[in-house]
């Protein structure tokens, strides 16, 4: 028989990986609407602690990989550490855990569970609006998993409202986060692997 073209899964990149140090990964770009933006960006980045967790950036967007909670932690910091008054600043990630193609190689088992950066962000409340869409995968009854997200955003009082094909919270910006981390836990409890894609923004000129 003539050769399809197709490859077999043997043949693909991610053929036998697969962590089993329970990581959890964040893949984000920061989009700072100010012509001053990279100063901004390299300037959040390096003042994130990321001792606790793995670090890379590239020419398109950094990755965090480590303990869901250390993850997070970085995270909040990174938008916190860009916040400017009046300075519409977006972030848009992609946090996952238990992904089947993930790799152990560049990250050593997580020493402790200590969150390094939060001391340093107390008492910032600015607002800031997010959508966030979860994919629990590998589950065909998957929508009650993302009426529990819905619902952990009614009990933190983050105002939920359902979108096309997200839904739109708003609040004080670690709630948010911790919000944010809340899903990535519920949903690592009901399924191997999940996906959760959000926006975090503020400062927008639509914010109203």
């Amino acid at each position: 028989m003539p050769d399809s073209g197709r490859k077999s899964h043997r043949d693909y990149p991610w053929t036998g990986c697969g962590s089993d140090k329970d990581l959890a990964g964040c893949r984000f770009s920061l989009y700072p609407l100010d012509n001053r933006y990279a100063k901004i960006v390299l300037g959040a980045l390096a003042k994130v602690d990321v001792s606790k967790i793995f670090s890379q950036t590239d020419a398109l967007s950094t990755v965090y990989r480590g303990r869901l909670g250390q993850v997070f932690d970085c995270l909040s910091a990174l938008f916190v550490h860009s916040y400017r008054e009046n300075l519409h600043v977006c972030l848009e990630a992609q946090a996952m855990l238990g992904c089947p193609g993930d790799d152990d190689t560049d990250q050593p088992p997580p020493a402790d569970d200590l969150i390094v950066n939060r001391k340093g962000l107390l008492g910032q409340d600015f607002l800031v609006k997010a959508k966030l869409a979860l994919y629990p995968l590998g589950l065909a009854d998957y929508l009650p998993i993302i009426a529990e997200a819905f619902d952990l955003a009614k009990n933190a009082d983050l105002k939920p409202k359902i979108i096309h094909y997200a839904t739109m919270i708003e609040g004080p910006v670690l709630k948010v986060f911790d919000y944010l981390q809340d899903v990535s836990a519920m949903a690592q409890g009901k399924v191997s692997h999940h996906a959760l894609h959000f926006t975090v923004s503020v400062n927008s000129p639509t914010g109203k």
